[in-house]
Formats: C-alpha cells, sequence, structure tokens
C-alpha cells in the first residue's frame, strides 16, 4: 500500500497537482488574515469564521482537485496503468482515495498552521477543543464526498465532477445555515461538514452530536467506497482507450 501512494505522489511531480497543494491553501489564509487586519467585524470569532470558509471553498475544491489528481492517468494511455498493472482494481481505487484523504489532511494543516501563528503573534486567544472540532469537521467531514467525486472524474472527466460540485456546495450553504435544512440535512452527506461547523457555534449541537455525524460520515465513506471501487473493478476502461 506505502509504494501504491509513493507512486501516486510521483504522478504529481511537476504537474500544477503540487501548486494547489501548497500555494491555494497559502494564499486563502493570507487573503483571510487580510480581511481580518481591515475590519473588526470577526472579532472573537476569528476561528470559526476561518473553518466555515475554508470548510465551503474546500467543499467545492475538491470536485476540480480530484480530476486534477485523474489526469496524468488519464493522459497516460486512458488510465492504461492502473487496469493493466495486475494489481487489484479495488485496492488501487481505494488506495486513492487513501491518497486523497491524506491530501485533504496536508492542505488543511498547510492552511491553518500560519493562521495559528498569526492569532498568537497578534495575541487572539482560542480554546483548544475548538480547534480540535473545527479540525475534524474540516478533514473528517468532507470524505464521504471523495469516492463519488473518484467516480465522477473517471467516469465524465472535469465537467462531469465540477458541475455537481457546484450545485452541492450551494445546496450545503443553503441546508447547512438557514431552517430550511432543518428535518432534512442529514440525509445529504455533503451538507455535514457546514452544518456540523454551524451547529457547533450556534451551540445548537453538542460534541456528541458532531462525533455521531462524523463517524456517520467515516460510515457513508466507506460504503461509498466500496461500490465504487467494485465499479471500478468493473469498468472496461481499456476499450475507451481503444476508441
Amino acid at each position: 500500500m506505502f509504494n501504491i501512494l509513493k507512486s501516486y505522489w510521483i504522478r504529481t511531480k511537476r504537474t500544477p497537482s503540487r501548486m494547489v497543494i501548497i500555494l491555494c491553501p497559502l494564499l486563502f489564509t493570507g487573503l483571510f488574515i487580510v480581511y481580518l487586519l481591515s475590519s473588526t467585524s470577526l472579532k472573537g470569532v476569528e476561528l470559526a469564521y476561518f473553518f466555515g470558509a475554508y470548510t465551503i471553498l474546500a467543499g467545492f475544491s475538491i470536485s476540480f482537485f480530484i480530476p486534477m489528481l485523474y489526469e496524468n492517468d488519464k493522459k497516460a494511455g486512458s488510465y492504461a496503468n492502473d487496469l493493466r498493472i495486475g494489481i487489484c482494481r479495488k485496492k488501487l481505487f481505494f488506495a486513492k482515495y487513501l491518497f486523497i484523504f491524506i491530501l485533504l489532511l496536508t492542505i488543511e494543516g498547510i492552511a491553518l498552521l500560519p493562521f495559528l501563528l498569526f492569532l498568537y503573534f497578534y495575541g487572539i486567544k482560542i480554546l483548544i477543543s475548538d480547534l480540535e472540532v473545527y479540525t475534524m469537521i474540516g478533514s473528517v467531514g468532507l470524505i464521504s464526498m471523495v469516492p463519488f467525486y473518484q467516480f465522477l472524474s473517471l467516469k465524465f472527466d472535469y465537467t462531469g465532477s465540477i458541475l455537481p460540485g457546484t450545485i452541492f456546495t450551494l445546496a450545503a450553504v443553503l441546508l447547512g445555515t438557514t431552517d430550511l435544512g432543518s428535518g432534512i440535512w442529514y440525509y445529504f452527506p455533503f451538507v455535514y461538514p457546514i452544518r456540523l461547523l454551524y451547529g457547533y457555534v450556534c451551540h445548537s449541537f453538542n460534541l456528541n452530536t458532531i462525533i455521531f455525524y462524523l463517524f456517520l460520515s467515516f460510515f457513508i465513506s466507506f460504503v461509498s467506497v466500496s461500490i465504487c471501487s467494485f465499479w471500478y473493478n468493473q469498468w472496461d476502461g481499456i476499450s475507451k482507450m481503444e476508441e
């Protein structure tokens, strides 16, 4: 498994993916800090709004980041390497899922570290418990959608992934931060990160509720990986390559 993950990382060499992983979170944090320095409207809730903005942006960004990670495989013979490598495709699909999850954690860490340094140097105090909850929501809350975007990226490329990503992001904001989502939001995994964050900030969700839905997100992710990896194992990508 480690060698597969290593090969996926090597494939990102000299691609826009590495720039996205490093520069985009730094750019996001930089712009957010500039806003904080120019406005006092978020005083006392800096951390909550940082993760709120990050969660919304990350929820949309994975819809184009995941097909970007598959781009090299597509160019190098329309996924012929993975389809003919002789390793179980289910294992490869899961390894890609795990690789994406690790990258999402890395991106969140790159965005968070300079922001925490900013808070420290400006004497802005935060609760460690809040930081832990926000961090879990920002990472674990997103993983349930990763297998779905993997499937869309393989089957329909960028367009098939970005269009649903746009719709899901808008719906997540609407259902996650307004009363329109009351009673129905828990049926839509893509709403979980924003709704949990919003509920925690408004004190309508306690820690047990947050943990329950994060575990549910893990479970949905496991089921999605199983279903999508089964499809990938049956996918006739070779015939598409030969056209």
